[in-house]
């Protein structure tokens, strides 16, 4: 029954997550792009064969380099606050995880390392020797594999909502399918902008293996990381309260910011909250 619950609790937040991509849909999305219009942005948009896919990016602004990334089933445009913000002061590089968006899919499974490793490679391709990392969820998860692995390649690093070890996930995943109502509007913009839009399914279930099994980062190794890392998370996120403020604890340079009254989706529905604290902590 505990597993039940889990599943429903689960489904309940992804629904809420649905409507939130719904009204980026009416609203915010096609003002990014027509922002993108009147403002000429992004300054490059381009793939670049990486690690045996080809990887879509987008770059915004001049400045420092930051990369931001975006969550499970998204894409660039999921995180369209937080790219404006940036790109007043910053050159963001953001980037179309393996298998999301306009990014190729591998053939087999996908795995948060593989995504770390094609955010360096790209790095390499743009002459960009060490940069500052945004992530949400996942985004984030690759933040932090980025911070622990590739120390000399990272500046700082913000983790939105995201979980170190797969214990740190309210719920379970196991009964969710591709065809659940929860994901339409995510599954609408996957058939919208992936090279094969009948693939959802395939791409939805290795996601699905993905988020139960990883990531697996050790303590030890969030306490070797030297980067300044801001861990921040929704008061009522999916990721389980004590789980954040540990890894937060955990890190040697980590700081926690709690955005009150916000979920798992924060980007979206506190922008100006999410912004402001990612900005000032770039800034220090």
């Amino acid at each position: 029954m505990r597993k039940v619950w889990a599943g429903l609790a689960v489904l309940l937040l992804l629904a809420a997550a649905g409507a939130y991509w719904i009204n980026q849909s009416a609203s915010g999305i096609p003002g990014f792009y027509a922002w993108k219009a009147v403002t000429g942005a992004p300054h490059a948009a381009d793939k670049v064969p990486v690690n045996g896919i080809e990887l879509y990016y987008e770059v915004y602004g001049e400045g420092p380099p930051v990369i931001v990334l975006h969550g499970g089933t998204g894409f660039i445009e999921s995180m369209h606050y937080q790219i404006r913000a940036l790109s007043d002061a910053h050159r963001v590089i953001a980037v179309d995880s393996r298998g999301h968006g306009r990014s190729s899919e591998p053939a087999g499974a996908l795995h948060y390392r593989d995504m770390a490793g094609d955010v360096t490679a790209l790095m390499d391709h743009l002459g960009i020797a060490k940069a500052d990392v945004v992530g949400w969820s996942d985004g984030g998860i690759i933040g932090l594999l980025l911070a622990v692995h590739a120390p000399e390649r990272v500046g700082k690093v913000v983790a939105i909502g995201a979980n170190y070890d797969v214990s740190g996930i309210e719920g379970d995943f196991s009964s969710l399918s591709a065809d659940d109502e929860a994901f339409a509007a995510a599954r609408g913009m996957y058939e919208r902008l992936a090279e094969d839009p009948a693939h959802w399914p395939v791409f939805f279930g290795k996601i699905m293996t993905m988020w139960q099994t990883e990531p697996s980062i050790t303590e030890a190794e969030l306490q070797g990381v030297s980067a300044p890392v801001l861990v921040m998370a929704g008061e009522f996120d999916s990721t389980k309260p004590a789980h954040t403020e540990k890894m937060a604890a955990l890190l040697p340079n980590g700081q926690l910011h709690i955005v009150p009254g916000g979920s798992h989706f924060i980007p979206l529905e506190k922008p100006e909250a999410v912004n402001a604290a990612v900005l000032a902590f770039l800034a220090e």
